[in-house]
C-alpha cells in the first residue's frame, strides 16, 4: 500500500461535476469501471477485484455494482501524474473525508472513487426492516471504511446534513445517498399530525428517520422509473433492490463452495488401512502388528 495518497478536488460543481484527481508518485486509487475520462501520460489503469471473488460477486449481483472495481496508478517514482473521472450518469459529487473506526452507508450507485486505504463492501440490511423495504435504498447496500477520501455520486445536486446528538431528521425515501453507518433509522409517516390519510394525499407518504450524532448525503432527484416499473439506479444500475436472480447464483456459488470446503476436509485426510495376516498379525503401512509388539515390514 502506498504511504502517499492522491489529492482531490471536484470539478463543475452541480448537476454535471467530475473529480480531478492528482497522484503523487507511486499513488494509487480505485473507482467505479468505465468512470476514468482522461489520465495523464505515466498514470496506468487496471481492473481490480476487490475483497476476492465472493465480494466481486456480491457487489454484482447483490447491489448492480461492477464485477471488477479499476486501479488507478502513478507508476512514475518521481513524477506526479492526473486523471479525471466522473459518474456515468449526470449529477452532484461530494468528497466525504473517512477517519479511523468511521464507516458510511451508501445506497447503490453511490460509490465512484476512494483512496487505496478505503474498503468498499456489499453489506445487507434486514429483510423484515421497514426501512430496507421502503426506504428506496433496497436490502443490499454499500459499506465504506477506512482511512481516506471517498467520491460520492448523487442524481442531481448532492445536499449534505450534519446531526448533533439526538438530532432527527427525516427524508423523503428515494433521495438518501450515503449516511454514517452508526446512524438510528427509521421508517415513518411524512406527517404524524395528519396521519395516514394526510401523509398519502400530501404524496409524501413515508419518510426515512435518521437521529444524529452523523452525517447524512442526500441528493436533490430521485432517480427515474423505467417501462418495466423498475427503478434504475445512478451510474447506469437496475433496481436498487438487487438483483433477485443474480441472490440465488450467490447463494448457489457460496453453497457449492463451502460444501467443497467440507468434502475436501472430510475425505482428505488419510485414514490408515489395516491387512489381516493370519494369526495374530495385522499389516498397516509399513508396520505389523504382531502379539503386541510392532515390526517393521520387509521388502
Amino acid at each position: 500500500m502506498s504511504l502517499r495518497q492522491p489529492t482531490w478536488q471536484v470539478k463543475n460543481e452541480g448537476s454535471f461535476a467530475s473529480v480531478y484527481v492528482t497522484l503523487q508518485p507511486n499513488s494509487t486509487f480505485h473507482c467505479e469501471s468505465d468512470a476514468v475520462i482522461t489520465m495523464s501520460q505515466n498514470v496506468d489503469v487496471c481492473g481490480s477485484m476487490s475483497g476476492g471473488i465472493l465480494a466481486g460477486l456480491a457487489r454484482a449481483f447483490l447491489t448492480r455494482e461492477s464485477f471488477f472495481t479499476t486501479k488507478v496508478q502513478n507508476n512514475s517514482a518521481n513524477q506526479s501524474g492526473d486523471a479525471l473521472i466522473a459518474p456515468s450518469d449526470p449529477g452532484g459529487v461530494t468528497l466525504h473525508r473517512l477517519v479511523r473506526g468511521e464507516e458510511m452507508t451508501l445506497s447503490s450507485g453511490a460509490y465512484l472513487a476512494a483512496d487505496e486505504a478505503v474498503n468498499v463492501a456489499s453489506s445487507m440490511q434486514s429483510p423484515f426492516s421497514m426501512f430496507g423495504n421502503y426506504s428506496g435504498t433496497g436490502i443490499f447496500l454499500l459499506r465504506a471504511s477506512g482511512q481516506g477520501t471517498l467520491a460520492i455520486s448523487a442524481y442531481g445536486s448532492m445536499h449534505k446534513y450534519i446531526l448533533a446528538p439526538g438530532e432527527t431528521r427525516s427524508v423523503d425515501n428515494g433521495h438518501l445517498v450515503a449516511w454514517t453507518a452508526s446512524m438510528k433509522t427509521s421508517m415513518k409517516l411524512a406527517s404524524a399530525r395528519a396521519g395516514i390519510l394526510g401523509s398519502m394525499t400530501s404524496g409524501e407518504g413515508l419518510h426515512c428517520s435518521f437521529e444524529g450524532p452523523g452525517v447524512i448525503y442526500i441528493q436533490s432527484h430521485k432517480p427515474s422509473v423505467g417501462s418495466d416499473g423498475v427503478t434504475r439506479n445512478r451510474n447506469g444500475g437496475g433496481s436498487s433492490a438487487g438483483n433477485p436472480i443474480g441472490v440465488c447464483i450467490f447463494l448457489l456459488v457460496f453453497i457449492l463452495l463451502l460444501l467443497g470446503f467440507v468434502f475436501a476436509v472430510y475425505f482428505g485426510s488419510p485414514t490408515p488401512s489395516y491387512e489381516h495376516t493370519g494369526g495374530n498379525g495385522y499389516r498397516s503401512g509399513q508396520q505389523q502388528y504382531d502379539g503386541g509388539h510392532y515390526r517393521r515390514n520387509e521388502f
